[in-house]
């Protein structure tokens, strides 16, 4: 990503789900004696927007007079994330419940020597308004030329946004929370029920353009853009290319499986000969 897209102001935040289960599971994970946990945000930029997709937690120690942070520990965990994924940069940082205050400038200093402008997260852990309260800010710049400055944190727009993956993972959880069963990891049942789920969304989409070209709902231009590209992308292939494609691509699984079975074997065999040896 280019240095003038990363200097560029922030307008709104993409939150990827994985990030508040980080924060959660650092909080969780706490010493008594802290009462906050902090972490650094990473992610990318894109026109305005910062996307943020990965956390990791920071030690620091905490009191009502000073705050202290492993800002090596930081910067080395940092450098080793951007090693596996070049895309990633950091873009701020984390801190569980939603009190900002003097400590939290301090804090904010250092990302700011990381970032051009780092967006704070704050994720209220202990639901002291009966929902995990989020909130996003970054810092402006406050104080008269020449004399004392300081910096106020603005809030900012945020949206909670997953990947695919991650979707799946959440709709897996909540029917679990929902159903109260054990887990189910049968592969044919879970293609079976996102068939379903899915039959089920294109029948909503269906029912809604009906009601539009019958004049009983006002269209939607936005929506209208984002249904016209989903069907763009759709691929549009017959019955005999979509079949050659699925028989290809289970011929390519049973090489694997035959490929690792060999593998395994002959690790088996070697192991044998060691210790007869």
């Amino acid at each position: 990503m280019a240095a003038e897209n990363r200097s560029s102001p922030v307008y709104k935040v993409v939150i990827h789900p994985v990030v508040l289960f980080n924060v959660v599971d650092n909080f969780e994970r706490r010493e008594d004696s802290n009462k906050r946990v902090i972490g650094t945000l990473l992610g990318r930029y894109d026109k305005g927007t910062v996307i943020i997709s990965e956390s990791f937690a920071v030690p620091h120690q905490e009191t009502d007079e000073e705050v202290s942070m492993d800002m090596e520990y930081a910067n080395r965990i940092g450098e080793l994330q951007k090693k596996v994924n070049t895309n990633l940069y950091t873009v701020g940082w984390y801190s569980s419940g939603i009190v900002i205050n003097e400590h939290s400038s301090l804090i904010h200093a250092f990302y700011k020597c990381q970032c051009p402008t780092p967006v704070h997260l704050t994720v209220d852990t202990q639901f002291k308004e009966q929902k995990m309260k989020i909130n996003t800010h970054i810092s402006l710049p406050i104080g008269v030329k020449g004399g004392s400055e300081g910096c106020i944190f603005t809030p900012v727009q945020y949206t909670v946004q997953g990947s695919e993956a991650e979707q799946v993972s959440l709709k897996f959880f909540n029917g679990l929370k929902l159903n109260k069963k054990s887990p189910n990891f049968n592969d044919r049942e879970q293609l079976l029920s996102n068939c379903t789920d899915m039959l089920s969304q294109l029948n909503l989409v269906l029912d809604h353009v009906k009601k539009v070209l019958s004049g009983s709902v006002v269209p939607d231009k936005e929506l209208g853009r984002q249904l016209m590209e989903v069907v763009q992308s759709v691929p549009n292939l017959d019955t005999d290319t979509t079949t050659n494609m699925l028989n290809s691509h289970m011929q390519d699984l049973l090489a694997v499986e035959y490929l690792t079975y060999l593998t395994r074997q002959q690790l088996a065999i070697n192991a044998r000969i060691n210790q007869v040896l």
